[in-house]
């Protein structure tokens, strides 16, 4: 006979981080599209109590000074459907939209997104083009660290006992992005490649890139190298050979494996395919918006 879990519903952050420091075998639940299943398949069998943090608030989408704060709460569906995400942060909103199905995504939050660590989350590419910091509430005091930090392994993160992440703060500048993925089928995949690609103005007429990969790594990856390039030529891209330059960068920076999803030639080869594609669909944006005199 399986032990009682026990569920509490705290009524603050101080309430939620005073019973997970006092209850080893407590963990958070908000969406529980994943953690749930975990239980219901014996996956954690040292579980003792569910932190209910649903009722918080820690859904909100808001501008504070020169960022934008996304709730933990946050779920994928308020991502998608959110104006705010949808002109700033493109990327984002297009992860959001491609995790799992509807009534997955109704349910399923972005911190929970985040705390799993898997490297092949849909949301996470996005997050670390975004510059995204991760805030966390934590017993003894609050703590803000870069996305790309957060990640020790495959679902390890730096979340110590008693930790819930509060929100994530992203600088509030208009973003040119895009996310693709590969997977066996549009709804409940998870990732056997995903890429996200984004640029900004950073001044002076200069665009600088960002391009993170998932699901071709022990957590997701920066591709340092092709970001350079892409920055230094330049919008839109001199040459084809440019971009082709720069998804032989990208191919070099992943680091698949074989598994039961995919196996790692395939990945790695996928990883510049998208790439390409991602630039393709970048291109095609930039014209619509050059020729309908969006700025």
């Amino acid at each position: 006979m399986e032990n009682p879990i026990s569920i509490h519903c705290p009524d603050s952050l101080d309430d939620a981080v005073a019973i997970l420091s006092a209850r080893p075998g407590a963990r958070i639940l908000a969406g529980g599209t994943d953690l749930l299943v975990k239980h219901r398949n014996g996956m954690l069998p040292n579980l003792t109590d569910f932190v209910d943090i649903s009722g918080l608030r820690l859904q909100e989408i808001e501008r504070e000074s020169d960022s934008i704060i996304i709730g933990s709460g946050c779920t994928m569906t308020a991502l998608a459907q959110s104006p705010l995400v949808a002109d700033r942060f493109p990327c984002l909103a297009q992860g959001a939209i491609q995790v799992g199905a509807f009534q997955i995504r109704n349910c399923a939050t972005i911190g929970g997104n985040i705390a799993n660590g898997s490297p092949a989350g849909d949301t996470i590419p996005a997050m670390f083009c975004l510059d995204a910091m991760v805030r966390i509430f934590g017993p003894e005091s609050r703590r803000t660290i870069p996305i790309a930090e957060f990640f020790t392994g495959p679902g390890k993160t730096v979340l110590r006992q008693g930790e819930i992440i509060e929100s994530f703060a992203l600088p509030d500048r208009r973003t040119f992005g895009v996310f693709f993925k590969l997977g066996e089928r549009r709804a409940h995949a998870i990732s056997k490649v995903s890429i996200s690609v984004s640029c900004f103005e950073s001044g002076q007429g200069r665009r600088e890139f960002r391009i993170a990969l998932g699901a071709v790594g022990p957590t997701v990856l920066r591709c340092r190298k092709a970001e350079e390039l892409m920055t230094a030529a330049g919008w839109p891209p001199p040459s084809a050979d440019l971009v082709d330059k720069a998804s032989r960068l990208v191919m070099d920076a992943s680091r698949p494996i074989d598994d039961i999803r995919s196996l790692k030639d395939y990945r790695k080869k996928m990883t510049g395919v998208l790439f390409i594609r991602a630039i393709d669909r970048l291109n095609a944006r930039s014209y619509q918006l050059n020729n309908s005199g969006e700025e």
